[in-house]
């Protein structure tokens, strides 16, 4: 089992929603294959999946569209 390069504790495998700005737009990928540290929350991904990640977002055929609430600190 690999572990974090950053605080050292075991990956988990999960399937994540991964998010990009991209064009000035936020890209939302869903069920992405991903070791994920659950101490620290860094997410690592294997060649193959961010081959992936960049057809798909380069593609721009999305499967559909969320609204998301924006929020500013003052």
């Amino acid at each position: 089992m690999s572990k974090c390069s950053l605080c050292h504790n075991e990956l988990a495998h999960r399937n994540i929603l991964y998010l990009q700005w991209c064009q000035e737009k936020l890209v939302a990928v869903e069920n992405v294959p991903a070791d994920v540290c659950p101490n620290c929350g860094e997410e690592y991904f294997s060649p193959e999946v961010v081959n992936q990640l960049q057809k798909v977002i380069e593609t721009n055929h999305y499967s559909r569209t969320m609204e998301i609430p924006v929020f500013q600190l003052r």
